[in-house]
């Protein structure tokens, strides 16, 4: 028994059914003991237990189920890389572990809220009541913020005006893409850093983002969920920079997402489109995402992404 090595433990009392059908489906060289007051869960290959530890720590976590966890076949690579089945010949060959994080929807409900408002923008949009949550485009640039479309909607304590341009959305195209920018950007995070980090992201990013562009340009109304997506992007980028191993949100949609906020700020979109994109906005949120996850990461709490490695 001195060449089983053990990857986890559990509570005598965890119900371990999924990790059974887990290892059944993928013929994985695992086996489980009881020993003590624990649960163990034992291999024989180093590798797999190296691979396999963060994945049941966000499964006891409840981060991560096991039922919808993908494992994709492996070309060869050396044996610590790879999880190999104990086999015979014609058994299924060695697989690695491509997992594609599945959050619970109750992890990321902040998240669902953001898509919903998204569609929700768009229908007040298209039905011209959209007004109340959009900051009053200024005609003249010139005079005193005193004196601001911005600072007459303060001073009437209309004071939701700051974040909620991001609701608006102008379009069903618009509001889709945000939504779906949500769903890849939103719930890896909040389901990892927890809502009390996410909610500070959407709404101090969203101020930030709304700010920068009045700022840019107080004659043009401007609307979308944009700058608190580029919030989140900037909080991914620094804290994929503190743990290299958090992989919910592939890195390379993460540089495309940066390339394509230069591409859109140097006019290349606008040129090629004729859409009009609020730049400013995608810049402010992004800095304001950046700065966010840096202190965040410097108080400890990027040890919450401390995950597995998604499949690339």
């Amino acid at each position: 028994m001195s060449h089983w090595i053990t990857v986890y433990s559990f509570p005598i009392s965890k119900d371990l059914s999924a990790l059974f059908r887990f290892i059944q489906r993928y013929q994985l060289p695992l086996r489980i003991t009881e020993e003590g007051n624990q649960q163990a869960l034992l291999t024989t290959d180093s590798g797999i237990a190296e691979l396999l530890k963060p994945l049941l720590q966000d499964w006891e976590r409840g981060l991560v189920d096991l039922d919808r966890v993908q494992l994709t076949p492996a070309e060869p690579e050396t044996h610590s890389q790879q999880v190999e089945a104990e086999q015979s010949p014609g058994e299924k060959k060695p697989v690695r572990p491509s997992f594609l994080p599945s959050f619970p929807l109750d992890k990321t409900p902040i998240s669902l809220l953001l898509i919903a408002l998204c569609f929700f923008g768009w229908f007040l949009h298209s039905n011209n009541l959209s007004a109340p949550f959009l900051i009053y485009p200024d005609n003249n640039s010139g005079h005193p913020f005193s004196q601001s479309s911005l600072m007459w909607h303060l001073e009437k304590g209309e004071i939701w005006r700051l974040w909620t341009p991001a609701i608006i959305n102008l379009s069903f195209q618009h509001a889709l893409f945000n939504a779906l920018a949500i769903w890849i950007f939103g719930r890896p995070v909040e389901a990892r850093g927890g809502p009390i980090i996410f909610s500070v992201l959407v709404l101090l990013g969203g101020v930030v983002a709304n700010l920068s562009q009045y700022a840019w340009k107080p004659e043009v109304i401007f609307a979308g969920m944009s700058g608190v997506v580029y919030t989140l992007i900037g909080f991914a980028l620094v804290v994929q920079r503190w743990q290299p191993a958090w992989r919910d949100i592939p890195p390379g949609i993460i540089t495309l997402s940066v390339v394509w906020m230069i591409l859109c700020a140097i006019g290349v979109i606008t040129y090629l489109t004729g859409i009009r994109i609020a730049n400013a906005a995608h810049f402010g949120g992004f800095f304001a995402g950046l700065l966010i996850a840096l202190v965040y990461c410097i108080a400890g709490g990027a040890r919450k992404f401390n995950s597995y490695p998604a499949s690339t």
